[in-house]
């Protein structure tokens, strides 16, 4: 018992670890109805030293059509908000934010970008590709794949499940 203990605190610490470095958008989709989807997105400056002012999503040109900016008023107020048209070069639609204030400090999370699409996917859509932009030289800073935020009930559970690991030994 001890053993599969020790190895349920190791998978959790891992999976934390994979986490804590380099920049990290975690997203929440939700069904619109039909096969009309959104996805909200929270943004975390876990890695850079300074602030995110630029972002931006990729979506496979295959799978999502009708882009819409569904972000909050008093949010997108304080950014400049864009989808970027598929070209017909193989280039993916991209949905680009760029900050009109101070962007986002480093050890901050802003959430509440979201965006409404036409999902063309079987089963419901997921993680998408991701790259932190310098608005000035336009080099990527930093890049990865959006996350799902972890359910509060998913959470618990793992909580819980640690508590009676602990509590039979």
């Amino acid at each position: 018992m001890r053993r599969v203990y020790i190895l349920t605190i190791c998978c959790c610490l891992g999976s934390i670890c994979l986490n804590a470095y380099g920049s990290k958008i975690q997203y929440d989709v939700t069904n619109l109805g039909g096969s009309q989807f959104e996805y909200e997105y929270a943004i975390t400056n876990d890695s850079l030293a300074f602030p995110i002012e630029e972002f931006t999503i990729w979506f496979d040109v295959g799978l999502y059509d009708n882009l819409v900016i569904t972000t909050a008023e008093l949010l997108a107020s304080q950014w400049n908000e864009i989808i970027l048209k598929d070209t017909g070069f193989g280039v993916p639609i991209g949905y680009d934010s760029l900050t009109q204030s101070q962007g986002i400090l480093p050890s901050e999370t802003l959430s509440g970008f979201s965006v409404s699409f036409d999902w063309l996917g079987t089963g419901n859509p997921g993680t998408q590709f991701f790259e932190i932009v310098n608005p000035i030289t336009f080099e990527t800073i930093d890049s990865g794949f959006t996350v799902p935020i972890p359910e509060p009930a998913t959470l618990l559970l793992i909580g819980l499940g640690g508590a009676l690991l602990r509590r039979r030994m």
